[in-house]
C-alpha cells in the first residue's frame, strides 16, 4: 500500500484506511486464483506453480487512470522477468476488458483475468485490507505471498531478490506490520491533533523507518510532518466546506490562517485555494443558468469565470462540458463553454482528444461551425489509437461538416 506520507490523500481516504480490518499477512498461503474467464494469455494455476515458478498478482480495472499508466511497467517486468507469470485481474464485465485488452494489443504484454465475483479479490485485497487499485502481490515458489504494495514502487526490486534468493521475508512482514501502524498513527492524529499517545507512537514509527531503511522505500517517515498533513487535509475540507457554503467572515479567516500555518511544502496554497473560489464561482453561475431569473447576475458571473486565473485545465474542461450538457441549464453560453475549453486544448497543446471534443462541440453550438469542423478533425487524429472513440469522433466531425454544406 503506498504510503500515506505521499501527498495529496482525502480525509475519505484516511478514515476508510484507518478502518480497514486486514485477516492476512505476509508470509500465508496464497489463495486460489478463482476466475470467471481468462481474457489474455494461458491461466495460471498457483498449485501447479508452486516449486516451479513466482507469480505476480495484479488487480487493476479499465476505469483506473493509475492502472493504465502501470500498465506499460507491467508489460517492461514481464518481458524483463521471462520466467516469472504476471496476471492482471479485473472485476469488471468480460466484454469491456476484453474490448480494452485488444485496443492495448501488444502494449498489454502479460496474462489478464477476471475475478470470479470478486472472490479472487477478497481473498487477496479485502483480506490484506487494501481497497486503491493498481495493488500487486507476490507469490513465490513456496507458494507464500511474499511482498505487496502498488506495482509503480519496489516491485522490480522485490521479485530481483527474490529471485536472486535474497528476498527478506521477515523485513517485508515488519514493513507491512510498519504500514498499519502508520495508519493508526494517522487516524489518532486526525481523532486529535493533541493526543499525547502520539509522541510515542511516532518516536517509534521513526525508529523502525530507519531500522528498515523506509517503511516506504525512498521515503522518510517524519512524525510531526505526518501530524501536519493530517491536520492540513482537515483544514482543506473546512476551508471548501465554508467557501461552498458561501460563509465567511471570521470563521473563514481563522480557517485561511491556519490552512497557512499547517501548509507542507509541496502544496501550492495559493492553487488550491483558486482551485476552491472557481468551484463556488461556478456553482453560482450554474445556479444562475438553471434559473435565468436575474440576467445581469448571469452576465456578471459569466465575466468572472471568462477571466478566471484558474490553471487547473480539468476544473475549466469539466465547467465547459457543464454548459454544454447540464440539462438543468435554462439559457447557455457557448461563447464561455468555447472560452474554457480553449485553455485546456492550450494547455495540452492540441493534443488531448476531450479538450478537442468539447472545444469543437463549444464551438459548434455557438454558431462557428467552419471552426467546429476544424478543431473536430484534430480530435479524430487524436483518438487515432482508440476505436470506439475515433467513430464517435468521426460521427461528430460529419454532423459538423453536414451544417457547413446546408448553409
Amino acid at each position: 500500500m503506498k504510503s500515506l506520507l505521499s501527498f495529496p490523500l482525502s480525509l475519505a481516504a484516511i478514515v476508510a484506511l484507518a478502518t480497514l480490518a486486514s485477516a492476512a499477512e505476509l508470509g500465508d498461503a496464497a489463495k486460489p486464483l478463482q476466475i470467471a474467464t481468462w481474457i489474455k494469455g494461458k491461466p495460471v494455476d498457483l498449485a501447479a506453480a508452486r516449486s516451479k515458478q513466482v507469480v505476480v498478482v495484479e488487480f487493476w480495472a479499465t476505469w483506473c487512470p493509475p492502472c493504465r499508466a502501470s500498465i506499460q511497467h507491467l508489460t517492461v517486468l514481464q518481458k524483463k522477468f521471462k520466467d516469472v507469470a504476471f496476471v492482471g485481474i479485473s472485476d469488471e464485465d468480460a466484454n469491456t476488458v476484453k474490448r480494452f485488452v485488444a485496443k492495448m494489443d501488444d502494449k498489454m504484454g502479460y496474462t489478464v483475468a477476471v475475478d470470479d465475483r470478486k472472490k479472487t479479490s477478497a481473498a487477496y485485497m479485502q483480506a490484506f485490507g487494501i481497497d486503491g487499485i493498481p495493488h500487486a502481490f507476490i507469490v513465490d515458489k513456496a507458494g507464500r505471498i511474499v511482498w505487496n504494495g502498488h506495482p509503480m514502487a519496489d516491485l522490480e526490486k522485490a521479485l530481483e531478490e527474490i529471485i536472486g534468493g535474497k528476498f527478506d521475508l521477515e523485513k517485508s512482514k515488519k514493513r507491512g506490520a510498519a504500514r498499519k501502524q502508520v495508519e493508526e498513527f494517522e487516524a489518532t492524529a486526525m481523532a486529535d491533533p493533541s493526543d499525547p499517545k502520539l509522541e510515542e507512537m511516532g518516536r517509534k514509527l521513526e525508529a523502525l523507518d530507519a531500522e528498515l531503511g523506509g517503511i516506504e522505500p525512498g521515503e522518510k517517515f517524519n512524525a510531526a510532518e505526518t501530524i501536519k498533513r493530517v491536520k492540513f487535509h482537515a483544514l482543506m475540507r473546512d476551508y471548501q466546506t465554508t467557501v461552498m457554503s458561501g460563509k465567511g467572515g471570521d470563521g473563514l479567516a481563522d480557517i485561511e490562517k491556519k490552512l497557512a500555518e499547517n501548509t507542507p511544502k509541496e502544496v501550492d496554497l495559493v492553487e488550491f485555494k483558486a482551485n476552491v473560489a472557481f468551484n463556488k464561482l461556478l456553482s453560482d453561475y450554474m445556479q444562475a443558468a438553471g434559473s435565468a431569473s436575474d440576467a445581469a447576475k448571469l452576465a456578471e458571473l459569466a465575466k468572472q469565470l471568462a477571466a478566471t486565473n484558474v490553471k487547473d485545465s480539468r476544473l475549466r474542461l469539466r465547467a465547459a462540458w457543464g454548459i454544454l450538457e447540464d440539462r438543468s441549464l435554462k439559457t447557455r453560453d457557448y461563447d464561455l463553454a468555447a472560452n474554457l475549453a480553449r485553455y485546456s486544448v492550450d494547455a495540452t497543446e492540441s493534443k488531448e482528444l476531450g479538450a478537442l471534443f468539447v472545444y469543437a462541440r463549444a464551438l459548434f453550438e455557438g454558431g462557428k461551425v467552419a471552426e467546429a469542423v476544424s478543431w473536430q478533425k484534430k480530435a479524430v487524429e487524436a483518438a487515432a489509437d482508440n476505436e470506439d472513440a475515433r467513430k464517435d469522433m468521426e460521427d461528430a466531425l460529419k454532423k459538423y461538416q453536414a451544417k457547413v454544406a446546408a448553409k
